[in-house]
Formats: C-alpha cells, structure tokens, sequence
C-alpha cells in the first residue's frame, strides 16, 4: 500500500527453480511493484516473500539473493566495463585473480571480450545491456530480475537481445523473472507469463495457454 493506494492484492505466485517467468501488463498494474518487492527496494504491507524456502520478506536489498537489470543500464559511468562486471565480486571479498577469471568468462558468455577495457559512454545501448547482465549474474545469484531491460532499446536490437537473455537463462539454468509490457517480449522468451492488471494476477500459464485460452476479456 501507498497510503490509500492498494499497489498489489491478494497476489499469490509460486515460481520454480530455473524457470523463466514474465510480469506482462500495462503501466500501472503492479508489475514493477511485484518485482520490486521481491528485491526488497519496495516493502510489502502484508504477506510474505520467500526464497528457496526462508522467509526474506525482512531482509535488505544487499542481503538478498538476486541479480537486478534495469530499463536504463545503471552502469557505473566512471568504471571501465571489467571494473563494472567485477563490482559485486570485489564486493563479496574473492582473491583478486578469481575476479579476474570470472570477469573473463563472463565477458566471453555475453560476446564482448574484447570490450573490457572501455568506459559505458563508448558501448552501443545493446552492448551496455549486456554489460549490465552480465554485472547482474556475476556472483551466481538465484534469482535474475530484469525490469523493462529491453524496452530502451531499438526494435532490431531488441529482438536479438530477446533471443541472447533467454539462450543465456537456458544455459545457466537460473530463476528468472522479468517485466514487461511487451506481448511478443513475453510470448517468445517466458516460460510462464503471469498476467497483471490494477494490482491482481488476471491469469497466470504457459505462453500458448495465454495465447489460446485468454481467461478472461482483458488478457484477450
């Protein structure tokens, strides 16, 4: 709740290891919210969060298991692309020459090997993006959240990079959740697309029962 404002009702979701989710709505359904709640950016009023069975509704942000992309990148403009993706590494106290190898493998998982010395200001949208996952799954997280990752970007990036996240999930096996307000979006990468509208899951399922068997008007 935002004081009178309901963001979120009766919400409950169960989501499996490895598998690829889609919050799909409008602006305003509650989306964001639901995703930021799980991070732990915003508080729930009522109900529990849990992750791998524990209860981490009371947990901050840092102390939660998860990596975060945003719609706007938020590189760290004064780093090089190798001191961005070893951040969160350098962070968790590793020897300095396993920040280095994993830098590195992960610099070849998202095909920017050779970008490691540059500043975000001197990469394309796309390859900022990319930087940007691989920060996100740089400690092996959980959990992915992307909100909106693709949605500045143009539509023939866009649709490339559709298909790099969700071979990227693929391979690593990792839980992940994403916003979006785009139906193809949803559709061709989610396993399970969930979706929202004022605040309430309208129908939750594989994207061909989505696409088929509409639940109810608003999800046709």
């Amino acid at each position: 709740m935002f004081g009178s404002f309901t963001a979120l009702k009766d919400i409950s979701l169960d989501v499996d290891e490895g598998e690829f989710v889609c919050f799909l709505g409008p602006s305003g359904c509650g989306k964001t919210t639901f995703l930021r709640a799980i991070a732990g950016l915003d508080i729930q009023t009522a109900g529990t969060i849990e992750q791998a069975g524990i209860d981490i509704s009371a947990l901050p942000p840092a102390k939660r298991d998860f990596g975060i992309v945003f719609q706007s990148y938020a590189l760290f403009p004064n780093l090089t692309v190798e001191k961005n993706i070893a951040y969160g590494l350098e962070n968790s106290g590793r020897p300095r020459s396993a920040v280095k190898a994993r830098v590195e493998e992960l610099l070849e998982l998202v095909g920017l090997p050779e970008q490691a010395k540059k500043y975000p200001t001197q990469l394309s949208g796309g390859q900022q993006q990319r930087i940007a996952l691989a920060r996100a799954i740089a400690t092996s997280p959980g959990l992915l959240l992307l909100d909106e990752p693709l949605s500045a970007l143009d539509a023939k990036v866009r649709t490339h990079l559709r298909h790099e996240i969700k071979d990227l999930q693929d391979k690593l096996g990792i839980t992940t959740i994403m916003v979006t307000h785009d139906q193809e979006e949803a559709l061709t990468m989610a396993d399970r697309i969930v979706v929202m509208d004022h605040g309430v899951i309208e129908q939750s399922g594989s994207p061909q029962d989505i696409y088929s068997r509409p639940a109810s008007l608003f999800v046709a």
